[in-house]
């Protein structure tokens, strides 16, 4: 993808271009500094693949929590909301609440402030349809994060033509409620900082699932690409994808980190990883695992860290990781790759922590 500052490289070929991931060793090779990255053909990569770790079968009880995709509908529209209070006080000195629809490519927003005494799951109903009644473009899908709000929104929306999915994969809403934090509700009269809203699930550690069959490929490695070859992938034609919104303000120059997961059955293993709604990916430096979160609190333990990556000298990818996913703002991806000799990516997915 162009010059990077790396030291030994490994790279893998993408489908319909010449491009590669890159991604560097656990330790430098001295003597080579700010090498540029050329173009190889697959035949003369050796690349080297950790293995994911084996956990015993068994009869998967968490597979009814989510669905296989089967196939991808195209352009479908999807709408992202939020239904709570915010961090303001109102003349009568009760919260103030709020419903917040944006589309998933953020071409759509409406706001629109709920009296206390109206909240509840027909007043959301009634709302709603009223917005699907205006828009032009009709979502097939009503996205939302709060696990407060799980039982209301399920109530209010259930007998309504969509599909209701509880998700945290709501980058676009998770942007408009920072930004109204940040802008819009500090000049209000009643703002109170301290009612700023807080995931306290964040603070608890938790204990991650074993990853179930369905879920799991044969091998991983950690990867890198530019954010410009990433937002080109929007039109290659690979059968599953999902893109989060980049920031404008973001450096094009800048690397954003991911793992590549290598699989035999990669198209179904892509359907599997599409219909659980895959929202970040972390490395638990102290327990060495690497964790996939998804839905609205699910943890899935993804890998173990090799011994060579634990090592003194190593421990690397893991940290290297980490550390560019805070310069690429949080944004980071997971793809999947086939073992066939195109070496197709059946899937790609861009997250943000």
């Amino acid at each position: 993808f162009g010059p990077f500052i790396l030291f030994n490289i490994r790279c893998l070929k993408l489908k319909s271009t010449k491009s590669m991931f890159c991604f560097c060793l656990s330790t430098p090779v001295f003597g080579v500094k700010n090498k540029n990255i050329c173009i190889k053909s697959l035949n003369e990569l050796n690349c080297k693949k950790k293995f994911i770790m084996k956990p015993r079968r068994a009869a998967l009880k968490v597979l009814n929590t989510f669905s296989m995709k089967i196939e991808k509908i195209e352009e479908e529209v999807v709408w992202e909301i939020d239904f709570f209070s915010r961090p303001v006080i109102d003349e009568n000195g009760k919260k103030l609440w709020e419903l917040i629809v944006v589309d998933q490519k953020e071409n759509f927003e409406h706001i629109e402030t709920v009296p206390n005494n109206l909240v509840n799951s027909k007043e959301l109903k009634k709302r709603i349809k009223i917005l699907l009644e205006k828009s032009k473009k009709k979502p097939k899908v009503i996205k939302f994060f709060r696990s407060q709000m799980f039982n209301m929104i399920n109530i209010a929306l259930s007998d309504l033509d969509l599909i209701v999915r509880p998700s945290r994969r709501t980058f676009s809403l998770f942007n408009k409620i920072s930004e109204r934090e940040e802008t819009i509700y500090p000049k209000m009269s009643g703002y109170r900082p301290f009612m700023r809203d807080s995931d306290f699930n964040e603070t608890l550690k938790k204990v991650p699932q074993k990853m179930p069959d369905a879920l799991r490929g044969e091998k991983y490695i950690f990867a890198s690409v530019s954010s410009s070859e990433l937002l080109s992938m929007t039109s290659n034609d690979i059968s599953f994808s999902d893109f989060c919104p980049i920031p404008t303000n973001f450096d094009k120059n800048q690397s954003i980190p991911g793992i590549v997961i290598f699989s035999e059955r990669a198209k179904s293993l892509s359907g599997w990883l599409d219909g659980i709604e895959l929202c970040n990916v972390f490395c638990d430096l102290e327990n060495k695992n690497l964790i996939l979160e998804c839905g609205l609190d699910v943890q899935f333990l993804f890998a173990k860290f090799s011994e060579q990556t634990n090592s003194k000298n190593g421990n690397f990818e893991p940290k290297f990781f980490e550390k560019n996913k805070k310069k690429a703002q949080g944004i980071h991806f997971v793809a999947v790759q086939s073992y066939s000799e195109q070496k197709d990516i059946a899937g790609i997915w861009t997250l943000k922590s």
